[in-house]
């Protein structure tokens, strides 16, 4: 105990009894509180880590085990067929649909059909208001009328001014056949004079009738097609303000009323026969090129996969087949058509139905062929790993084409090798 510790309990001892139990009392309280401090300053650092020691050059590290290398896949070059094929989504539609449009401009005055009807051919479907192509039309008549009679009036005037002239010639033939006659061998004076005389007549005679043989005036001619073809332009007038049935069949769309202005040759609806159906399907240009009508193909419903019938390009867009630049309504067509083999299996769809086509463009039996994963590509070289007992070596490979899962190898392999995967 030290010195100075001693001293002040040597004090306290000393004061009287009161004081000396307040200072002890205190003592006491001070001498806990310094204990409580302690404690609490120590749990606090026995949480703190300990400090780590430097490791000694001659400390071992502790073994971390080394990851054992996963096996790669291996491929075996073998020998099968190659299907390299394509798959268009398409929808099934008719083979004959064409679009209905009048061919003039006029507002619509009737009205007889609805969308999806079922029409017969040459039926009226709707009309055009024709009041004044009708007024035009009796007046165009009445013209040719008048045009028509004048030209057989005149006509006719000249067929009998040329038989009066060819009769006028008749008569001066006959009396200079009978003056020659009676002049004998040796005519007179004035034999020979009537005889001259009678030649220049029927040389009159001649001349008359000559300019009878020629046309009448051909302005009158003229007046009577003008007239003619005014009434068969109004007509086709008339008869293009009809609209009839192409042939017949279902009525798809139908988008027309009375008092509908129509222009020329814009479409107001479309027609098809709905007892032949075909796909069609629009398909990328770049596998147009690919592409050929009469190439064989597969035909699945899009909801039902597996159940497949067989059909054949039946027509492809311009220029990669016979496909025509577009409609008579003005709407191009660029779709390519796709055409039943049985009509039994078209008869199991409707129109509208998804489907997709499936097209074998190219198909090669008994060649090598390896998966796409085996194949290796650097820089455009294209080879592979070819493992040969512990040895495994790079080579070189031409592809061919590729499809149902397999690529054709060309040359650089041979059959039964096995290849290092990727």
């Amino acid at each position: 105990m030290s010195s100075s510790f001693q001293t002040h309990l040597a004090l306290i001892n000393n004061l009287p009894t009161e004081l000396h139990e307040k200072l002890m009392k205190k003592s006491q309280q001070l001498i806990l509180f310094t204990l409580v401090s302690l404690a609490v300053l120590l749990a606090a650092c026995g949480s703190q880590p300990a400090r780590q020691s430097p490791i000694s050059s001659s400390a071992e590290p502790t073994l971390v085990p080394t990851a054992v290398p996963s096996a790669r896949t291996t491929y075996t070059v073998e020998r099968g067929e190659v299907i390299y094929d394509a798959t268009f989504a398409g929808r099934t539609s008719p083979v004959i649909e064409e679009p209905l449009a009048f061919p003039i401009d006029g507002v619509v005055a009737e009205v007889l059909v609805k969308r999806e009807d079922e029409v017969e051919a040459g039926e009226v479907l709707a009309t055009l208001n024709t009041e004044d192509t009708e007024e035009a039309l009796l007046l165009a008549q009445q013209a040719f009328t008048i045009a028509q009679a004048r030209l057989e009036t005149t006509q006719a005037q000249r067929q009998r001014e040329r038989r009066r002239a060819e009769i006028r010639a008749a008569i001066a033939q006959l009396n200079l056949d009978q003056a020659i006659a009676q002049a004998g061998a040796t005519p007179s004076e004035n034999d020979q004079f009537g005889i001259d005389r009678l030649a220049l007549q029927l040389e009159l005679a001649q001349l008359d009738l000559d300019e009878l043989n020629t046309d009448i005036d051909p302005a009158l001619q003229a007046d009577v097609e003008q007239a003619a073809l005014r009434v068969s332009e109004l007509e086709k007038l008339l008869a293009d303000a009809v609209l009839t049935a192409p042939f017949s069949g279902q009525l798809l769309s139908f988008n027309l009323s009375p008092g509908y202005a129509v222009s020329a040759f814009s479409q107001i609806g479309s027609i098809a026969d709905m007892e032949q159906l075909e796909v069609s399907a629009n398909v990328r240009e770049n596998s147009l090129e690919e592409l050929s009508e009469d190439m064989p193909v597969l035909i699945m419903p899009a909801n039902r996969p597996g159940e497949a019938v067989t059909g054949t390009i039946r027509q492809l867009p311009y220029p990669y087949g016979s496909g025509g630049g577009g409609t008579e309504a003005g709407e191009e067509d660029s779709r390519t058509r796709f055409s039943f083999d049985n009509l039994e299996d078209a008869a199991a769809f409707n129109s509208g139905d998804r489907v997709d086509i499936i097209v074998v463009i190219t198909e090669k039996d008994d060649v090598l062929f390896l998966p796409p994963s085996a194949i290796r590509d650097f820089n455009g070289r294209k080879f592979v790993v070819v493992q040969d007992g512990d040895i495994q070596e790079r080579v070189d490979v031409e592809l061919g084409i590729q499809g149902n899962g397999r690529l054709e190898i060309i040359s650089g392999l041979e059959e039964g090798q096995t290849i290092i995967g990727q």
